[in-house]
């Protein structure tokens, strides 16, 4: 790392004086300028000194191209913006074994395979004004897929203006995303968030319209630091729609603490006065390379339905208790150990996974009267993520293996504890142009008959990625 001295010369004088610098070091080394400096009391010794770096900076001002110097160049801009371009192309087998390949095709004609094709850009920026931040964060998106359907879809991930009322706080008002949890992959205190996709835990998430308030408070002693943020959340045909089953308002307050280097936050959601969910989680290293973390959540009347033996429909309304545990590890060669394990009190039993699966294939075959019902329900219930009860995660990423620069792979497993089903991915990152990121990804799904990932329309994918920032 260069010197105070080295840099201003360069600043001001040109980039010569990397050359001259080179000498200049040598020679310093070789009279021992320290001790000349400390021992000796000899002007004529001192002033040969001070008369060298004089020449230095009259030489290289010679050399050197003319250059100005402005503050203005150092000062902050009100202004901050950023861009990202994206090119994807999926290629995806599909599983003609399955069922709901039978149920999307019923009046379909069959196929083997289904491509998909992305242009997206996505435009974020901000503007200071004293105590005034406005922030949008807008993305476009171009689709194409095998079906010839074209889709242009338009989405505003963020736009807020937030206000500094004081150091401690600060309030914002506008569609914002707030990402709450320490789980990598699930997040079930995320009251007021979407959650994560199990392919992109890193994706940018569209966010929702809300009223956010901040207290932030640091501290000496064993508690370090703590919040209080208070949200106000509309949810009707304009705002937040979709969000909640009812029109109205719903209240969120998180505190958080920073105790003896441990995070701990505490989570309470109304939904108008009705008090409907609580959660905690927190997060601690316990040696600088390995932290633990989990989630807990308890939510009241949650409604669930499922179809049963009978191909009828059959519901129930149950609090329920959604936890998430785990761990990561950074190991001496650099690779990175993620594990998680996780419970979703309202999703799907095994019984309940083999009877819908039944039931299509008497809508299929013998009662197609059921068809329609059937194909809403999936609709509704199986685009979500962790459509069962209990799952295990693992992560493995490994930077620049066998010395190979920017190549990052990594290779992750979501076991599904329930029907012993897996989803197995690899992702292939090499980062070596600036603000260029390429990427490949490979997902296998592989389970029995009447499972989760073993009855899934497609049973292997294959994603290529170009990512430019600008």
């Amino acid at each position: 790392m260069k010197g105070r001295f080295e840099l201003y010369l360069n600043k001001f004088v040109g980039k010569q004086s990397e050359v001259i610098l080179f000498k200049f070091r040598n020679w310093v080394r070789k009279i021992k300028i320290k001790q000349i400096l400390l021992k000796s009391s000899s002007p004529f010794q001192i002033s040969n000194f001070k008369f060298l770096i004089l020449s230095l900076f009259f030489l290289n001002s010679l050399l050197a191209q003319d250059y100005s110097f402005d503050f203005e160049d150092f000062e902050k801009k009100p202004y901050e913006y950023v861009g990202n371009f994206q090119l994807q192309s999926d290629l995806a087998s599909l599983n003609k074994l399955s069922k709901l390949y039978s149920l999307s095709f019923s009046n379909k004609d069959e196929q083997g395979y289904f491509d998909s094709y992305f242009a997206s850009i996505q435009l974020k920026g901000s503007y200071d004004i004293s105590k005034f931040k406005l922030l949008i964060d807008i993305k476009d998106q171009l689709s194409y897929n095998t079906n010839d359907e074209v889709e242009n879809t338009f989405n505003i991930f963020e736009s807020y203006l937030n206000t500094y009322i004081s150091k401690n706080i600060n309030f914002q008002i506008g569609k914002k995303s707030v990402k709450w949890g320490k789980g990598y992959i699930w997040n079930p205190v995320s009251f007021i968030g979407r959650q994560k996709d199990i392919n992109d835990v890193d994706a940018a998430l569209e966010g929702f319209w809300m009223l956010k308030f901040d207290y932030v408070k640091s501290l000496s002693g064993v508690l370090q630091n703590f919040s209080i943020t208070t949200v106000v959340m509309p949810v009707n045909r304009d705002f937040n729609e979709g969000f909640s089953e009812e029109d109205g308002f719903n209240y969120i307050l998180n505190n958080y603490f920073l105790i003896k280097d441990t995070d701990i936050d505490f989570y309470f959601f109304w939904e108008d006065t009705f008090f409907k969910k609580f959660g905690f989680d927190f997060a601690r290293n316990i040696l600088p390379s390995w932290e633990i973390h989990a989630e807990y959540v308890f939510e009241k009347n949650v409604i669930r339905s499922w179809w049963n033996s009978q191909t009828e429909i059959e519901s129930s309304t149950n609090n329920t208790h959604n936890y998430l545990f785990g761990t990561r590890i950074l190991f001496e060669t650099n690779t990175t150990l993620i594990a998680e394990y996780l419970h979703n009190d309202a999703g799907f039993e095994t019984e309940q996974m083999i009877y819908f699966f039944k039931t299509i294939d008497v809508a299929l075959s013998s009662d197609q009267s059921l068809l329609p019902e059937v194909k809403e329900y999936q609709l509704e219930n199986f685009n979500n993520q962790f459509l069962m009860q209990d799952y295990f995660y693992l992560k493995l990423i490994q930077p620049e293996p066998f010395n190979i620069l920017y190549f990052t792979p990594s290779i992750y497993l979501l076991y599904n504890i329930n029907d012993e089903s897996k989803m197995i991915g690899g992702e292939f990152n090499y980062s070596r142009f600036n603000n260029l990121d390429l990427k490949i990804k490979y997902t296998f799904l592989s389970g029995n008959a009447n499972s989760e990932f073993g009855e899934k329309t497609t049973f292997n994918k294959i994603s290529f990625l170009m990512d430019y920032t600008f």
